[in-house]
C-alpha cells in the first residue's frame, strides 16, 4: 500500500540524488583539464583521446576533448548500477548552442549522462567551454 509506495519512491529519490552527485563530480573532473592539446588556436581537429600519445585510459587524459565517448565505471566506488558516459564536441555559437557542428571552433560542449535502471530517464549535465 502507501508504505510500499513510499519505500519505492524514497529509493528512486536516493538513486537520483546519487546520480546528480556523480554527474557533478565527473563534470568537474573534465572541466579541470586544459581546453585543448594546443595551448592556443588553431585547436586540434581531432576530438577524443590521443591514443598515439599514450592516452589509453581516463587517468591519461590531459584535455577536455579526450573525454569524448568515454564511459565510466564507479561500481567499485560505491555506485553500482550507474552508467556514466560523456560526449565532447565543437559548436559554433552563431549556428547552434547545443548541436555538434563538426569543424574546430573556440567552443566545446561537454555532456555527461548518468543512468540507472531505477531512474525513468538519465540525468544530463551540459557545459560550454571556451578556448581563450
Amino acid at each position: 500500500g502507501v508504505q510500499q509506495n513510499y519505500i519505492q519512491m524514497s529509493g528512486r529519490v536516493e538513486v537520483g540524488l546519487r546520480a546528480i552527485s556523480l554527474g557533478n563530480s565527473v563534470m568537474n573532473t573534465i572541466r579541470m583539464h586544459a581546453y585543448d592539446e594546443n595551448d592556443s588556436a588553431p585547436w586540434s581537429s581531432t576530438i577524443g583521446a590521443n591514443t598515439d600519445d599514450g592516452e589509453s585510459s581516463l587517468t591519461d587524459y590531459d584535455d577536455i576533448d579526450d573525454y569524448a565517448g568515454a564511459t565510466w565505471d564507479f561500481s567499485s566506488d560505491g555506485y553500482p548500477g550507474y552508467s556514466v558516459t560523456t560526449r565532447v564536441f565543437y559548436i559554433n555559437i552563431a549556428t547552434s548552442w547545443v548541436d555538434s557542428v563538426g569543424p574546430t571552433s573556440g567552443f566545446k560542449r561537454i555532456i555527461v549522462s548518468i543512468d540507472h535502471s531505477n531512474m525513468d530517464s538519465p540525468v544530463i549535465f551540459s557545459s560550454l567551454m571556451a578556448g581563450i
